[in-house]
């Protein structure tokens, strides 16, 4: 339902224009975010997920970038027709976001207690006492212990689990944030840690009630936070639905050959090889208007050079651009 949307992408097309010549990054994309739920946006490198959240956010660098046309629109209001002063309001208030690379993201010459609480001083008018206090409260809230002794580290002295707590506990500063952006959360975490920051987010978020968008690569991640998922290849949308639709009856061939290179007990008994979509992702200065994926897909026919597929609805918001979807069961 329309009325329950937090954020509402229209036809969003962005560009980076260079010497080479223009680089579409992102091409006529739809994608919405429900309040209170967490969306999983997926795919691989480049395909167009991180430009995505940087347009939400109005900071695409331009130039060479440019939001050439669409509507972003976040609790009724176009995030592109904003003043740039009216745009770091949002930033840090209603919408907030995690970085992939914590230790590149949090400045080396801060304390991470001086980072956090700069929060609190942009947005909210709190003098720098209080708002130390504040930036312990939020270290205490994402589970850092001594949080006292924690805001006076550097973030070189911190594990990379908790450089990841810091820039969570800083896109949580904002006492009603709407919509958390968490581009590749865990990239750079072991197993273990990122396990415990995924329980995390998703204890904060039932506490908060934010939605989230979550951008990642890891099907295995996607499986465990969210409740729908947009499958983005070469900038443009070829599937999405409820995350149990897309992960037992997936319907494009690109998000057929993400799960089949899942690692599942199964395929371990019978061999120790996992499965790989053959090729390489099309350089974005040289894609034509057909199907992105057209080069890699074995079902490929002369259409899909030609003509990218109108989309095909299967009803429960599951939608899938793909000229043979429905006709051809992809394995």
């Amino acid at each position: 339902m329309e009325n329950n949307r937090l954020l509402d992408i229209k036809g969003l097309n962005v560009s980076f224009y260079t010497q080479k010549g223009v680089v579409r990054a992102v091409r006529e994309l739809d994608l919405w975010v429900n309040k209170g739920e967490t969306l999983a946006l997926v795919g691989e490198s480049g395909c167009g997920k991180s430009v995505t959240a940087a347009s939400i956010l109005r900071l695409i660098p331009e130039p060479p970038g440019k939001i050439d046309s669409g509507e972003i629109i976040l609790e009724g209001r176009d995030l592109l027709k904003l003043t740039d002063k009216e745009m770091q309001g949002i930033r840090g208030d209603r919408i907030s976001m995690i970085f992939q690379e914590p230790m590149s993201s949090l400045n080396p010459v801060f304390r991470i207690g001086d980072q956090i609480a700069e929060v609190f001083i942009t947005h909210y008018g709190y003098k720098k006492k209080e708002a130390l206090r504040k930036a312990v409260e939020m270290l205490d809230l994402v589970k850092i212990p001594a949080p006292e002794k924690r805001v006076k580290s550097y973030p070189h002295q911190l594990s990379g689990g908790m450089r990841q707590r810091v820039m969570i506990a800083m896109a949580l500063s904002s006492p009603n944030p709407g919509l958390m952006i968490a581009d590749e959360p865990t990239t750079a975490l072991d197993v273990t840690i990122q396990a415990q920051i995924l329980d995390l987010m998703k204890e904060l978020q039932q506490k908060i009630r934010m939605s989230l968008l979550l951008i990642t690569h890891d099907m295995g991640v996607v499986a465990e936070m969210a409740s729908r998922v947009a499958v983005m290849y070469a900038g443009r949308k070829v599937e999405a639905g409820d995350v149990y639709t897309i992960f037992e009856k997936p319907l494009h061939p690109y998000t057929v050959g993400l799960l089949n290179s899942m690692p599942s007990n199964e395929k371990y008994k019978h061999s120790g090889r996992l499965e790989a979509i053959d090729g390489n992702v099309p350089s974005l200065l040289e894609i034509g208007d057909g199907c992105p994926f057209n080069s890699r897909c074995k079902y490929a026919q002369e259409i899909c050079k030609k003509e990218f597929p109108s989309v095909k609805d299967f009803g429960n918001e599951h939608t899938v651009w793909c000229h043979f979807a429905g006709e051809i069961e992809f394995k």
